[in-house]
């Protein structure tokens, strides 16, 4: 067998089942990949909407409300709903699949501030969130940023695994994350106060 039947043999299925792959996440998920944010990066977004809730707290008696924006099967949002029992944790996600889990787990945990709703992210209305936690491609952050820029409330808290915003949005901190996983590195951290009153 030469060099080059070897390499064929290894590429064809790899090749393959990156087709199917790809063919999944465009049929199912709208062409947005299910990729679970790091554990590093979600126990510090966890801390970051934690501070966030005490000072919201201080401030106002209605209830703080948490948005993932594209939760796949639910992972990250029980995990905050667990972090801030008195918290409304909503979250969104296109896969029909993966919301079901979702919702299965979550009553399995008990968790009664959680809510899933399969929806088209672009379709829910943002206006009464008061943070944001998402984890999109680099081809969503134009038209999130957009929808976010339009929606969101006056000082709404935003956190972005690994890609920025864009639309005009500018950080108020980058921060660099020790993580395990190769591609996730940066979470990106913004306020809503330049776009509107």
């Amino acid at each position: 067998m030469s060099i080059w039947d070897t390499v064929n043999s290894i590429l064809a299925p790899l090749l393959l089942f990156m087709l199917i792959w790809q063919a999944y996440i465009l049929i199912f998920n709208k062409g947005v990949p299910n990729i679970r944010t790091a554990p590093a990066i979600r126990r510090r977004i966890i801390e970051i909407l934690q501070k966030e809730y005490k000072v919201h707290s201080e401030k106002n008696d209605k209830k703080f409300k948490i948005i993932d924006i594209g939760c796949g099967n639910g992972l990250f949002t029980r995990e905050i709903a667990k972090a801030l029992p008195e918290a409304e944790v909503i979250g969104l996600e296109w896969s029909k699949a993966a919301i079901e889990q979702a919702k299965i787990k979550s009553k399995a945990q008990k968790l009664t501030n959680t809510h899933y709703i399969r929806t088209d992210f672009y379709d829910y209305d943002l206006k009464d969130i008061d943070a944001a936690v998402m984890y999109l491609t680099i081809y969503d952050m134009g038209r999130m940023g957009e929808k976010l820029k339009k929606e969101l409330k006056r000082n709404a808290l935003v956190t972005c695994n690994r890609f920025k915003l864009s639309a005009g949005w500018e950080p108020e901190e980058c921060l660099e994350i020790k993580t395990l996983y190769p591609h996730q590195k940066q979470l990106h951290i913004y306020r809503q106060k330049n776009f509107h009153s």
